[in-house]
Formats: C-alpha cells, sequence, structure tokens
C-alpha cells in the first residue's frame, strides 16, 4: 500500500504554495530552500531497500536454487540505481512517488542489486534522479539537477555510515546516473575517510569513466584489474561488436570532475573497463563457455529474472568497452526500445548476474582474509553446480581456513557431504533445481554461501 504521507518527504504541497502566493516572495524563497534540501533517511520511505523492511532485494532469480542470505551477511551494499525516470519532460529532477518511477525502481533493484544479497545486507535508497531527457541538454543545464540528486544519494550514504554500517565491510553498487553518484561518493565522501578502510569494492558499470580519474580525483581508490583485488573500483560498458554511434554518444555521457567542480565529459579520453567475466586485465578476452550466466531481462513475463542462462556470450575488453558476441537473444534480453541496436547498456549488471555473484563472494574472501588472517573459514565463489542424473559426484567444499563443523542443507536425495573432507559425494536421481546453503565453522567464526545445484 502507498504511504499517503510520502508526497510531504520530497516536495511542496499544493496547499502550500497556494499559501505562499498570498504571503509574498519570503514564503516562496523557504518553501524552495525546503525542495532543495536531501531527504530526510530517518524515514523508512526514503529507502528501496533497507534490513528490516520488504522489499524485492531480498528475491533471487525464479527457479534458481540460489538463496537470499542477507540475514548471516557479514557485509553490506549500498546500491544507487540508475535514471528509471525516463518518459516525461516536465521535470528536472523526478519525484520518488512518481507511479511510473516507483514501478521501474523496484525493477531495477530486483534486477541489479540481487547479484550481491548472498554476500551483503543490501541498503539502496531513493532520491530526487535526474530526468533522463536532462542528459540531452548542454552541460550547464545538466549542473543542477545531478547536483540535486547527488545531495540526497550523499545524504543517504551519510546517513547509512553514521547509523547502519557499524564497522562492517561494504560494496558501493551504481549502475549508469547511480554510478555516476557513486563515482562522486568515492571522491568526497569515501577516499581519504575512515570509511575507505571498509570497501570492498565498488561495482561502477554503465558510465563512461576516463583512465585518467584514477589518476587524479580516485588517485587513492585504483581501478579493480584482478578479480581478488580489493578497495578498487570496476568499470565496464556493454555493447555488441557494431556499436557504431552508440559508441560515440556514449562517450558524451558526463562524469563528475572533482578539479573543475563540474559533471563533464571527455570524448576521445581513454576510458577505464574490465572484462567482467574474467574481471582481470590478464584476460581481455573470454570465450562463451567462461560466461557464468546472466538473468534474463524484460522479454516476457515468462522468463523475466529467471534462472541465470550460462555461456551466452564472449567477452572483449578493448578501446573501454566490453564488447560482447553474438547478439543477445531477444528472447531473453530486450529494453523495449530504449536503445536498441546493440548498445547493451540496459543489461550491463543482469548480463553478469552470475559473474557478479561469484566476484563479490571472492572479493569479500580476499579481503575478510586480509583482515582477519587465517581466522574463520571462509567459502570460496561458487556459486552453481550442475550435474548429470545417475553420474557419480565428488566435489569439494573449499574454505580458507580449516573448519572443524561443515553443514550443507538441501541436497537431493543421493548426495550427501562428508563433514570430515569437506566432499559432496553420491549419485543424484532426481532431476531438479536445489537451493543449497552450505556452513563452514571453526572457532574464529562462521561463514554461509548458497550454491544452486542443478540435476539434468
Amino acid at each position: 500500500m502507498k504511504d499517503k504521507t510520502m508526497p510531504a518527504l520530497i516536495h511542496v504541497s499544493f496547499w502550500q504554495r497556494v499559501l505562499c502566493a498570498f504571503l509574498g516572495a519570503f514564503c516562496l524563497t523557504a518553501l524552495q530552500a525546503q525542495e532543495a534540501a536531501p531527504l530526510d533517511y530517518s524515514r523508512a520511505d526514503a529507502w528501496l531497500a533497507r534490513p528490516g523492511q520488504m522489499s524485492v532485494a531480498s528475491r533471487v532469480p525464479a527457479g534458481s536454487g540460489f538463496s537470499d542470505l542477507q540475514d548471516v551477511a557479514r557485509a553490506d551494499v549500498f546500491y544507487i540505481h540508475p535514471t528509471t525516470s525516463v518518459s516525461r519532460k516536465d521535470v528536472l529532477n523526478a519525484a520518488i512517488d512518481d507511479p511510473a518511477v516507483v514501478k521501474m525502481d523496484a525493477i531495477m533493484l530486483m534486477t541489479q542489486a540481487t547479484p550481491f544479497n548472498g554476500v551483503a545486507r543490501v541498503y539502496a535508497p531513493r532520491y530526487r534522479q535526474t530526468a533522463l531527457h536532462v542528459y540531452f541538454l548542454s552541460e550547464d543545464e545538466q549542473q543542477e539537477p545531478s547536483n540535486r540528486a547527488y545531495a540526497d544519494v550523499k545524504a543517504a550514504f551519510e546517513y547509512y555510515v553514521r547509523h547502519d554500517n557499524q564497522g562492517r565491510p561494504f560494496f558501493l553498487v551504481g549502475h549508469s546516473q547511480g554510478a555516476n553518484h557513486a563515482q562522486r561518493l568515492l571522491s568526497e565522501v569515501i577516499q581519504g575517510q575512515p570509511i575507505q578502510d571498509r570497501l570492498v569494492a565498488a561495482y561502477l558499470p554503465g558510465i563512461p569513466l576516463p583512465e585518467s580519474v584514477f589518476r587524479d580525483d580516485l588517485r587513492r581508490i585504483p581501478p579493480c584489474h584482478q578479480p581478488a583485488q580489493t578497495g578498487c573500483a570496476a568499470v565496464w560498458g556493454t555493447f555488441g561488436l557494431n556499436g557504431g554511434d552508440d559508441l560515440l554518444e556514449w562517450s558524451d555521457v558526463v562524469h563528475w570532475d572533482a578539479a573543475s567542480q563540474r559533471w563533464t565529459s571527455r570524448r576521445g579520453a581513454a576510458m577505464e573497463n574490465i572484462n567482467p567475466v574474467s574481471w582481470s586485465k590478464r584476460r581481455p578476452r573470454t570465450p562463451a563457455s567462461a560466461h557464468r550466466g546472466g538473468t534474463p531481462f524484460g522479454a516476457t513475463s515468462a522468463t523475466f529474472f529467471t534462472n541465470p542462462v550460462s555461456h551466452l556470450v564472449s567477452v572483449s575488453d578493448e578501446h573501454g568497452y566490453a564488447f560482447v558476441s553474438p547478439l543477445l537473444r531477444k528472447d531473453l534480453f530486450t529494453d523495449g526500445g530504449m536503445f536498441g541496436g546493440e548498445n547493451y547498456h540496459v543489461f550491463d549488471i543482469s548480463l553478469f548476474w552470475l559473474d557478479l555473484r561469484e566476484n563479490a563472494r571472492l572479493r569479500l574472501t580476499s579481503f575478510l582474509r586480509q583482515q582477519d588472517g587465517v581466522g574463520a573459514p571462509l567459502i570460496g565463489p561458487t556459486a552453481a553446480l550442475t550435474v548429470r542424473r545417475g553420474q557419480k559426484l565428488s566435489w569439494r567444499l573449499r574454505t580458507s581456513a580449516p573448519a572443524t563443523r561443515l553443514v550443507a542443507s538441501g541436497l537431493p536425495q543421493g548426495l550427501s557431504l562428508d563433514a570430515r573432507t569437506g566432499v559432496i559425494h553420491g549419485t543424484a536421481q532426481a532431476p531438479g533445481v536445489y537451493a543449497v546453503v552450505l556452513r563452514a565453522e571453526n572457532a574464529e567464526g562462521a561463514d554461509t554461501a548458497d550454491l544452486a545445484l542443478t540435476v539434468r
């Protein structure tokens, strides 16, 4: 049910404006200041997702066998959604209770924040985002709406740090406009501050970010160039091999420039990019067989956000872009004509949903090992496993340190875990997808992970 108090959170009421028409300019100035102030993030309705609130951030792809493990997660993720105000041209910044925005926000939250719910609690603020049409205006005209949107995001992040983080490791994730605001947070709020020590990694897909940003604005936060690297920022933008004019338009999209204190673009600059399958500059090209899996997006209600489909695309990290081939299947991925062609911007995260889920666990494990030494037995990054019915299985549960207790719940009949060796073995007879939850414990602590086990 819609919270009828929400409009007071985000804009001045009609009757306040009527009253001000009689009271004069001073009243209007006060109301404009009220509109310019950041949202109040102590209110539940200022958040798309926050632990303790019901949200689609707790979902996993239908029929996938993955599990929402936020209740036992050892980290957080602060997720900033992309532009979802795509049709209205009568506003510069969208109200957070706009029905179309509310619907699209939920879709993006479900498809983009959920790769992290296996390792992190999800925090996702609502904010008065810059409307899509603003990005087609001049740079000067983009400044005020973009700054207003960022002010909300900054206020939300600072509220999270003060009230919710409590010293926990965290991921920073944003897509498109959300990545813009995340980049500025890294530059202004995180870099050089105590909170930086808790940054596992930032994922910033969907913006053209010049390599020079990491030499200047983000000189203390390196780009992610290795799969287990921590304290870094991973950047990519997804296109088909024949991106054409879309590549030129892409380079015109703004990013935050700390030196000039402006949102600006740098056409022709060398762009930062990583292959979101290998996560390594040493492996810029990966075959389709290495693609862990993408969740279908926007095709049909029957396939939307269902079990990740693996081996869809080969990926090549070239010239600041992640080029994929073959063309994405339209029965699995469609953006409704928003970009079309071979601009796969909308699918920057959903196409690599499982690749992200496993990489997030790998980076968190690496981060915790650096923090704790040997410590607790942290479970490795494999999140999905497929076996053939009737064939013997022998799969080892790997941990970063010896475990004194190992548990695997949800295994199909015929498979069991040898708690001494950590090997899941046996022969599964019944086909299906099984949501297996793994747990490893020792005197130093414990870790929990999901394993989507498919028997074919």
